[in-house]
């Protein structure tokens, strides 16, 4: 019965990211409206990670158990750098800041072990292990190049759009996924969210920076 409970405050949680994610998305930056919408599915999404987690354990599945931390360092860290702004220069990386580092980096670590081992025994959703564990570690490798440097100007502002943008593409594939099927091919809708939203976000990016490099 509990486990149910969590389900639907899982299933909640989710939706109400899905919607709060987009308006935030699609309205003014650093508005009012922006930041209430981002401050509702950052707790949103908080809601989905811990009763993931529990879901999780309570149901004994590992890739579940590390997908959760996976999109959730995506969500925090898109959070968290709006508080790093002047990094190198006014402020510096806290202890918070390496610890998400090093507990994400961790279960990156687990996701390609994970993966492995599943191609090893002729699972295709090692695959996803693996995709998901090389997107990870690349945020994971820049943020640690991040705390140890002075970057440009508004590393902050990119930073924010990638990794919200990531995490709101875990909230989408997590909706492909339960909704939709194809057998035998399974794996591809979990990687196809992050294909398609992983390139207008780097459109995204690429467009800020001509906009800011114009201003200059």
């Amino acid at each position: 019965m509990f486990l149910r409970y969590m389900l639907w405050l899982h299933i909640g949680g989710g939706t109400l990211a899905l919607i709060t994610g987009l308006v935030a998305m699609f309205t003014a930056k650093g508005g009012k409206t922006h930041r209430t919408f981002g401050k509702i599915y950052f707790w949103s999404m908080t809601t989905v990670f811990t009763s993931a987690v529990v879901l999780a354990i309570g149901h004994h599945r590992t890739f579940l158990f590390m997908v959760a931390f996976f999109s959730y360092f995506f969500t925090v860290r898109g959070y968290r750098i709006l508080y790093l702004k002047g990094i190198g220069t006014t402020t510096k990386a806290s202890w918070l800041d390496w610890l998400i580092v090093v507990m994400s980096a961790c279960f990156m670590i687990f996701l390609i072990i994970w993966g492995i081992s599943q191609l090893i025994n002729n699972e295709m959703m090692g695959i996803v292990g693996l995709v998901f564990a090389g997107i990870g570690s690349t945020f994971v490798i820049n943020d640690i190049r991040l705390f140890r440097s002075r970057p440009e100007k508004m590393h902050w502002w990119y930073g924010h759009i990638g990794a919200m943008g990531g995490s709101y593409i875990s909230a989408v594939t997590a909706f492909v996924v339960v909704n939709i099927s194809i057998p035998g091919f399974g794996w591809v809708l979990w990687v196809l969210p992050s294909a398609i939203g992983g390139s207008l976000i780097g459109r995204t990016i690429r467009k800020y920076k001509r906009k800011f490099e114009q201003k200059k």
